[in-house]
């Protein structure tokens, strides 16, 4: 656990934020680079307007991460109303933070006249990519953090009395290989069927969290023992297998 990545006098700066815009830049870059490497026929979105997307998708999903972690845990934050806008601490929940970005993102796809699924099946291996690495921050925030196990993968955290599941490395490792799987999928024959990444997309990270949640020491049951992360997962899969089975048909 390492919070603080650096000091200097009244300057702090804190782990969680360094990976978040690291986890954006990297994600930006790359999707910016494949965008410049497709056939000009498959393009749905240019390099440089996927700089504008991203910043859309950055603070639409820090909003609505921000406002599901503050709505989950409202009696901490109404003793301290303040600590609502300390982000740098960590507390954003990965799912209202995909909706926020979501919706942020279609409403500059829209305002551009783009073709909201094609800039999704462009667009959205990238985000997996920076999500594993803004998975690292809570890593070292010491958040999500998981079950307690005697495991050799366990890790101790402050404020635990042995070691947990390191769930966080593990979504890493997880998004890691579901982005590389995605770009495998961003070639021609499956561009040229719109939503086909996006649905696999959807169906990989909600089986993938899935999964963790059965891992997550910070999570409770919230509906017919499952977790509400658990929950909006069994949904995502759905609506991605529903969209596969349609770009099929």
């Amino acid at each position: 656990m390492h919070p603080i990545l650096f000091t200097a006098g009244p300057i702090m700066l804190h782990t969680y934020g360094v990976m978040l815009v690291a986890g954006f830049l990297a994600a930006t870059w790359c999707a910016m680079s494949a965008a410049r490497a497709l056939p000009p026929a498959l393009v749905a979105i240019s390099g440089d307007q996927i700089v504008d997307l991203a910043c859309f998708c950055l603070l639409g999903g820090i909003i609505g991460g921000r406002l599901v972690f503050v709505a989950l845990h409202w009696p901490e934050f109404a003793r301290a109303p303040w600590d609502v806008l300390a982000i740098w601490h960590g507390g954003l929940v990965w799912y209202g933070g995909f909706f926020g970005g979501l919706a942020a993102g279609v409403s500059f796809v829209r305002a551009k006249r783009l073709d909201a699924v094609r800039v999704m099946d462009q667009f959205i291996p990238f985000v997996a990519l920076g999500h594993g690495i803004g998975r690292l921050g809570c890593f070292f925030n010491g958040c999500c953090f998981g079950t307690p196990t005697d495991a050799w993968c366990g890790v101790t955290f402050p404020g635990h009395p042995g070691p947990v599941w390191p769930t966080q490395l593990f979504e890493t490792l997880g998004l890691c290989v579901l982005y590389l799987a995605l770009r495998r999928l961003q070639q021609p024959a499956h561009l040229r069927h719109p939503g086909r990444v996006f649905g696999a997309y959807l169906v990989g990270y909600a089986g993938l969290r899935f999964v963790l949640e059965s891992l997550r020491g910070d999570q409770s049951v919230w509906w017919a023992g499952l977790t509400l992360q658990q929950v909006v997962s069994v949904g995502l899969l759905a609506s991605g297998a529903a969209l596969l089975a349609r770009r099929r048909a």
